[in-house]
């Protein structure tokens, strides 16, 4: 009963904020509000574009938002030029965070570690490929993955040439989907 009265109640508050939040800002038709996102991506140089693609993933930012606007920006441009470029950001990145992870932070990272008492386990050859397919193919945010990896001691041909077909091909499918609701909304994809 009380559970009930727990998700009544944050249904309620939910409908009352989504009514104050349309009686004070309310949103543009689907169509328009498409039409707004396609003209700001347009806007962003397409080489600024893919240096943010290929640097920013790797201090966190959600890997998610740029597989849903690399084609969008590309504007009437090439497909194959967008996702050329998309997998061009995307392998920058992964080489990125594992420089990143066994170099230049390594010390502050080990020291952050030890200082918590806690251990990162070192992957055992005999289970790499399906660590690192399990790694890659969890919810986990695209950064921990390759943090997490490199600071287990993954080897390259794991890491990167296992790793980067993996998530190109997650890639192109968010990618598609990306371009096909800004193309033509979700029934269109």
């Amino acid at each position: 009963m009380a559970v009930a009265a727990g998700l009544l109640a944050i249904a309620l508050a939910g409908a009352g904020v989504y009514a104050f939040r349309e009686a004070i800002f309310p949103l543009p038709p689907p169509a328009e509000l498409r039409e707004q996102g396609l003209l700001l991506l347009r806007t962003i140089p397409v080489p600024l574009y893919f240096l943010a693609f290929a640097v920013l993933p790797a201090a966190g930012a959600p890997l998610t938002f740029f597989y849903l606007t690399a084609l969008p920006v590309m504007g009437q441009q090439s497909t194959l030029l967008g996702l050329l470029g998309a997998y061009a950001a995307l392998a920058l990145n992964m080489v990125l965070c594992y420089l990143l992870a066994r170099g230049f932070f390594h010390p502050l990272i080990e020291w952050v570690i030890r200082h918590r008492h806690l251990k990162v386990p070192k992957i055992r050859t005999e289970n790499e490929l399906q660590i690192v397919l399990a790694a890659r193919l969890s919810p986990v945010p695209f950064a921990l993955q390759n943090y997490l990896l490199a600071l287990g001691h993954s080897r390259w041909k794991y890491y990167l040439l296992l790793s980067f077909p993996v998530q190109a091909g997650i890639g192109l499918a968010m990618m598609l989907f990306g371009e096909s609701v800004f193309e033509g909304g979700l029934a269109y994809a």
